[in-house]
């Protein structure tokens, strides 16, 4: 078995016979969330549209002794997201844990902001969040429950300049999860918001203008937060958690 990804990672193989897809997968936030699943016990099912680096992933947790499956997908075309679900089925024949990890950011003042960059935005932060977890509510309603959990962004309770799309689409996606975790509570699917700072990712790569890299959380930080989450006993249910670096948002 891997090891975990960070020191206080918890237990090796408390998620045995789990099986997770993770959109995003291929790298940042997503990858770090595949090995912390992997060395908890999980399989893990990875989802992103670019299937070189998605694929490196895969094969670096079965290099570990992980079961790993990259499935290319572009999580904003509904037939794509039905195909992931189909494939994970097919091979794992269940479904247990979905997370909603993959998203775009662009960013310009409203005034400026092209129509095009404002639908890229919104489907791949919010669009795509409807279409994995309609797909992945069937699966889950027949075997009898069923774990989902967003990563969205500190952006989703705090607006912040030349960012309009980005916010409105966490936002969205946070009132989303909130209306999702009271339809599905009484089928035994728990539902979780985390809602992280500003994390060093290559999210940052194409934005000139960022935070100070050394402050922000890692990717691991989020990892073991989603890791904590799937592992909480079944009779509770965390529904939302704010993650921040120490210096609060930067």
């Amino acid at each position: 078995m891997i090891p975990p990804t960070h020191p206080n990672q918890a237990d090796i193989g408390a998620l045995s016979g789990k099986v997770a897809v993770i959109t995003g997968g291929s790298k940042g936030i997503g990858k770090a969330i595949a090995f912390g699943l992997a060395a908890a016990g999980a399989k893990v099912v990875l989802a992103a549209r670019t299937p070189a680096p998605l694929e490196q992933v895969a094969a670096g947790l079965r290099e570990g002794g992980a079961e790993a499956l990259a499935v290319p997908t572009d999580v904003t075309d509904a037939a794509a997201v039905r195909g992931l679900v189909q494939k994970t089925l097919d091979v794992y024949q269940r479904l247990d844990i979905l997370i909603n990890n993959a998203g775009i950011g662009r960013f310009g003042t409203v005034a400026d902001f092209t129509p095009s960059d404002w639908d890229a935005v919104l489907n791949s932060n919010l669009k795509a969040i409807y279409l994995c977890t309609q797909s992945a509510l069937s699966p889950m309603l027949a075997q009898g429950g069923g774990q989902i959990i967003n990563v969205l962004s500190i952006a989703a309770k705090v607006p912040f300049a030349a960012s309009s799309a980005y916010c409105a689409a966490k936002a969205g996606a946070l009132a989303f999860t909130k209306v999702l975790a009271g339809e599905v509570r009484q089928q035994n699917i728990r539902v979780t918001a985390i809602l992280p700072g500003s994390v060093h990712t290559p999210f940052w790569d194409d934005i000139p203008q960022h935070p100070d890299f050394e402050q922000m959380l890692k990717p691991d930080h989020v990892a073991d937060t989603v890791v904590s989450v799937c592992q909480q006993p079944s009779g509770m249910v965390t529904e939302e958690i704010v993650v921040m670096p120490p210096l609060g948002i930067l």
